[in-house]
């Protein structure tokens, strides 16, 4: 099975906060054609390295590396024959075999050139798959469950890695005889590779990463003849079944953290593209339980055939809690308090019953019992930015909760919606209620309108702009640009919210209609 080389002796990486994400690209010198390698004893030669290898970087990578007679990749060419003199067919999925083992390899097969003098095209993909269709589409997977021998080792990457060459047209010698032409392919990754560096104390079992949308799939096919994307783009898939949302690393040889992440390295192969929200990055010291940190999604997303190292403390990591419809979220500790590091997203009582989802104007204006909705009636804004309540879904009074909700908690069991005194208290704890805000917003401009001054998220509660929706309904405003949460305490036809704008560091203490639709954030009992 294909290596994956981790050169060393370069420049090292400077890490920085836990769990930023850092962008390598996977590239390397060239390395020359092997002078010794075999020549193919059939009349196309064909040779193929990494793409990559033909560039140059500064910063340690990621690599290919053929084995000899063990890797195979297939091949495809309208124009080339199965058999000499131009006889046979077209070749659809010839199987040809690593002649050396390095970065750039000649490979041997069965292939003959068409018709002389004239242009043919070649496809080609690695690993090679038996009894693939008679077309250009073959099949592709990456697996949820990866397994990695013990903490350092990549030897698993290459088992899970997927490469598609650049399509190549050669003009084909004016003797078809001839052994001529040769047919240099050069393939480009399809997935990405993720370096967790781990530091913290204890045993680490397993790495998970959980997003909103596909890192890994059971089965699908891809299209090889399409053109090369631009570096970092991803390809064009022709179909993907078994998506997956999440995938997991599990050592064989448990790991011993230390005090230094480069001592822990964990090795995960996901699909490209843009998570929204934020990431979970689970670390578990049996494989069974899990402890989560949160961070707010790589920007511009992940890039097909880059290596990010991922920075993580795993003594930051906290106990996670479900909701009744399956969401997770982090929890933080910020004084004597525990909090949901999300907003709610909930659609049930935390019995299974369902809360009403009122998308009409006009009878969200009337209600007086619980609902909910989403910002724009738009579901997936939800992923981010949780969804929108009103007050009487989140009445966790003795004296009103029957009449609003029937008496239910929309919090996971174990936990309520925050008192006006729990924010109050949260806020003097950070310095003080009017000048907390910076302390709780997500900082930087991902989520939140820019400019964004004072967002530090010093204390672990990423604050996100849900927005609001009005309290007769007419309209929603504010997604990116306020965050506006419930408290549970009344005060007649109102409710204590707080609210912070994009604009300011500042949280402030107000009161809303109790039509109004808020954020939720739940507090552990």
């Amino acid at each position: 099975m294909k290596k994956i080389i981790n050169y060393s002796g370069i420049p090292g990486l400077v890490l920085i906060s836990a769990l930023f994400f850092l962008p390598f690209s996977c590239n390397k010198d060239r390395v020359q054609d092997n002078p010794n390698s075999v020549i193919s004893s059939q009349l196309i030669k064909v040779s193929g390295e990494d793409a990559n290898a033909a560039t140059k970087t500064t910063l340690s990578g990621l690599v290919t590396s053929w084995i000899v007679t063990t890797d195979k990749v297939g091949i495809y060419s309208p124009q080339a024959r199965t058999a000499t003199a131009g006889g046979g067919s077209t070749v659809v999925n010839a199987e040809f075999t690593a002649a050396s083992s390095g970065t750039s390899s000649n490979f041997t097969g069965t292939m003959y050139w068409g018709a002389a003098s004239t242009s043919h095209t070649f496809y080609a993909y690695y690993p090679y798959t038996a009894g693939s269709a008679a077309s250009s589409v073959v099949p592709v997977s990456l697996a949820t469950a990866q397994t990695q021998s013990a903490a350092g080792n990549n030897a698993h990457i290459g088992a899970l890695d997927f490469m598609i060459a650049t399509p190549v047209t050669v003009t084909s010698p004016a003797n078809t005889n001839a052994i001529a032409n040769e047919v240099h392919l050069k393939y480009n990754h399809l997935f990405t590779v993720l370096e967790f560096q781990i530091k913290g104390s204890g045993t680490l079992k397993a790495v998970k990463l959980s997003g909103s949308n596909t890192l890994a799939f059971s089965g699908g096919t891809i299209d090889i003849t399409q053109a090369t994307p631009a570096a970092g783009a991803a390809y064009t898939l022709a179909s993907q079944t078994g998506t997956a949302t999440q995938a997991v690393v599990t050592l064989t040889t448990p790991a011993t953290l230390t005090s230094t992440n480069a001592d822990t390295k964990v090795y995960m192969v996901i699909n490209p593209g843009t998570q929204t929200g934020n990431c979970l990055i689970g670390v578990s010291s049996d494989g069974t339980t899990w402890k989560y940190i949160s961070k707010t999604a790589l920007s511009g997303g992940f890039l097909r055939g880059n290596k990010y190292v991922v920075s993580v403390d795993a003594a930051t990591a906290t106990d996670p809690v479900d909701d009744i419809d399956g969401n997770t979220y982090t929890t933080v500790t910020i004084g004597t308090q525990v909090w949901m590091a999300q907003n709610l997203k909930t659609t049930k009582y935390n019995d299974g019953s369902n809360i009403p989802n009122v998308t009409g104007n006009t009878a969200w204006g009337a209600l007086s019992t619980g609902a909910y909705c989403d910002y724009d009636n738009t579901s997936s804004n939800s992923t981010t930015y949780g969804r929108l309540y009103n007050w009487y879904a989140v009445d966790n009074n003795a004296s009103t909760k029957v009449a609003s909700n029937g008496g239910k908690n929309i919090c996971p069991v174990g936990w309520h919606v925050s008192t006006d005194a729990e924010w109050t208290t949260l806020s003097t704890y950070l310095g003080g209620t009017s000048v907390a805000g910076g302390k709780l917003k997500e900082s930087g401009t991902a989520h939140w309108t820019t400019p964004n001054p004072g967002a530090t998220n010093e204390s672990g509660f990423t604050a996100l702009p849900g927005g609001y929706r009005y309290y007769d309904g007419t309209y929603f405003s504010g997604i990116g640009s306020y965050g506006y949460w419930w408290s549970s305490s009344p005060d007649g036809v109102f409710a204590d919210i707080r609210y912070i704008y994009y604009n300011n560091s500042n949280i402030t203490r107000s009161y809303n209609n109790l039509k109004f639709g808020h954020s939720v954030r739940c507090v552990k009992d």
